[in-house]
């Protein structure tokens, strides 16, 4: 008798199978980059490759923009505008050099293991034999390019952390997140959680689950999520395109949730579970900015995924940004890292390499906080 594959291996394999024929643009609108694939464990994992590092590529693939043009357009957007030109000027002192030793030991154009093109990658438990085996394999397929790993956080993935490290990977710290147990009473003792529960009942607003949302209903959808974190937040979030959308719809890769006011969509959530990992976070959110502060359109989100990983049983990755609104809701601090591997390129490679990872890391905590202001 035939054993069905659990949905999140079709998901995840669909996904797979179409990044390496189209390319990753065909999910996330501005990432260039090719996909090939790694076997882990028995299972195949996408392995991102970037090239050409263009300006507007998302930070979702490309390092460069993950630890230079997201903090320094941070940097400028967080001043007021009569300073931003002297903060353009100052900036180009801390990241000139960081973007020159960037190129010179090729970390712009590394090979990234397991991404997914989202925000927050969940990874199950890996072995030390398994990591082993990984890094070899990566080593010859990949001998002229660092090897790269994105989500590492000890408080998430302990023994990942540690088998990495065991093997010569080096980490680099990247951002800020919140993490979250619903499992435990004293979440649910914050006023503000108490308040916000009470926001999903007040009848307000419609939350219309994944099997009751139409292939029409995505365009919309997609356009709440961009009004929030493409043209309000930053062109380097992941543009997630209609094709992601309609694979979330009909695999659940991400399963969506949608609010709707007075007939409009108005909000959505795309929750990512790894049911391997014991995590849930949420990739894809966004809500209509134009609509009045009061009807708590955020607060409502944020609430109902607190909700969703307590029904789940899973511990919650609360993600990055909205330090103090995550912290009044149970969110606890912690460092998430990127995993770096090049003891397989040429020295001077490595040299560069060690040089960039020794300066970011004076600049990091600066830059940390930051970006944790969004």
């Amino acid at each position: 008798m035939n054993t069905p594959l659990p949905p999140r291996m079709v998901a995840d394999a669909l996904w797979l199978l179409t990044a390496r024929s189209r390319g990753g643009n065909h999910w996330v609108s501005n990432v260039h980059s090719e996909i090939q694939s790694v076997d882990i464990a028995g299972h195949s994992y996408p392995v991102t490759l970037l090239n050409d590092s263009d300006w507007q590529e998302s930070y979702v693939a490309s390092p460069r923009s993950t630890w230079l043009r997201y903090a320094r357009q941070e940097a400028i957007r967080q001043v007021a505008p009569g300073l931003s030109s002297l903060v353009k000027a100052t900036s180009c002192l801390i990241f000139g050099p960081l973007s020159a030793l960037m190129h010179a030991s090729k970390i712009d154009q590394a090979a990234i293991i397991g991404n997914y093109l989202i925000s927050t990658n969940l990874y199950p438990k890996l072995s030390a034999q398994d990591i082993a085996g990984l890094t070899e394999v990566m080593r010859q397929k990949h001998p002229d390019r660092p090897l790269m790993i994105r989500n590492i956080c000890p408080e998430v993935t302990p023994e990942l952390m540690e088998n990495l490290i065991a093997q010569g990977w080096k980490m680099l710290p990247s951002r800020m997140i919140y993490l979250c147990d619903p499992q435990q009473k004293s979440v649910w003792k914050h006023n503000h959680v108490k308040q916000d529960a009470k926001l999903l009942i007040d009848g307000q607003v419609e939350i219309v689950h994944q099997e009751h949302l139409k292939l029409s209903d995505l365009d919309d959808l997609r356009n709440i999520f961009r009004q929030l974190f493409i043209d309000k937040h930053s062109h380097l979030n992941p543009d997630f395109s209609l094709a992601f959308f309609e694979l979330c719809l009909e695999t659940g890769f991400l399963e969506l949730i949608g609010l709707r006011w007075q007939g409009r969509w108005v909000g959505i959530l795309g929750l990512y579970v790894h049911p391997e990992s014991g995590w849930i976070t949420t990739p894809l959110i966004g809500y209509d900015t134009s609509l009045p502060q009061e009807l708590g359109l955020y607060r409502r989100l944020m609430a109902l995924l607190l909700q969703q990983a307590k029904e789940r049983e899973c511990r919650l990755h609360y993600s990055s940004g909205a330090s103090q609104f995550k912290r009044s809701r149970g969110g606890v601090p912690a460092l998430e890292f990127t995993a770096i591997y090049d003891e397989h390129l040429p020295k001077s490679n490595k040299k560069y390499s060690s040089l960039f990872i020794k300066l970011f890391q004076q600049c990091a905590p600066s830059m940390l906080k930051r970006a944790d202001k969004l």
